[in-house]
């Protein structure tokens, strides 16, 4: 009985894990065709050098990059790692939220995984675009009501409605402190919005750490990006989504004061 218990969770882990390729996969497109306005659906894949339609073994999540050594089967011109990058995240997001929420594979877990991937497509667009597309805030927004109401109903909606402008609030501080402080212009209008979704979904009890993780990492990638790109301004949206993911998957478990003490010392 107990063989057949594991092999389950083999077999479920298994599952999640093709499921978070085909996401990333699809994932890879959307963000790419949200930047240059091209149909999402109805479009074929195509190479963007030479234009050859992308047949089915084209499009393997991870594996076509790999056994095609990243180049086009036709052309032969080098694919951007942007790809097989975007399915590796999706892959390790999901797996760490399928063993995080006990391996349980629920409804729940569903709706974790389209958040975090919703996440990785803003960050995306965000590093490369440097803007964030409202059609995927809203999504978030539909996404972040159906988790709180299947977490605590309704009253978990209403509840953490005014942790929104809370946050929206710390995201108008750190746009105040990043630009007269450390001269970078790091918080766009597309930020506040954002961070006032984020405010929705982690409510006021994860916003200390939320606060410390994303202004941290924000201030640590702002000056990174600096210098390697050479840019005055830096997309913020990666902070805001790796702090956004950590605090949703360990909920009340990070202590603030202790995250800063091993940051410090």
């Amino acid at each position: 009985m107990e063989n057949f218990s594991q092999l389950n969770s083999q077999n479920e882990l298994f599952l999640v894990a093709i499921f978070a390729l085909i996401f990333g996969s699809f994932a890879s497109l959307l963000s790419h065709r949200l930047a240059s306005k091209e149909p999402i659906i109805f479009a074929r894949s195509k190479c963007l050098n030479c234009g050859t339609a992308l047949k089915i073994l084209n499009l393997i999540p991870l594996f076509s990059w790999i056994f095609q050594r990243g180049k086009c089967s036709k052309c032969h011109t080098k694919i951007s790692l942007r790809y097989p990058i975007i399915e590796l995240g999706f892959l390790i997001s999901f797996v760490t939220i399928y063993f995080v929420l006990d391996q349980e594979v629920s409804w729940k877990m569903l709706l974790y995984f389209l958040i975090a991937g919703t996440l990785i497509v803003m960050c995306v667009v965000d590093l490369e675009q440097y803007f964030i597309p409202d059609s995927t805030q809203y999504f978030l927004v539909i996404l972040v009501t159906l988790l709180l109401i299947a977490k605590g109903g309704t009253d978990a909606v209403i509840i953490n409605i005014p942790a929104a402008f809370l946050y929206a609030g710390f995201g108008l501080t750190l746009w105040i402190f990043f630009y007269f402080a450390a001269k970078l212009e790091a918080i766009g209008i597309d930020d506040i919005k954002f961070f006032f979704i984020i405010g929705f979904l982690l409510g006021t009890k994860n916003f200390l750490a939320f606060m410390m993780l994303s202004g941290i990492l924000g201030l640590i990638f702002g000056l990174a990006w600096q210098k390697i790109k050479k840019d005055e301004t830096f997309p913020f949206a990666p902070a805001i989504c790796f702090s956004a993911f950590i605090c949703l998957l360990f909920d009340q478990k990070i202590n603030p004061i202790e995250l800063l003490g091993s940051l410090i010392f």
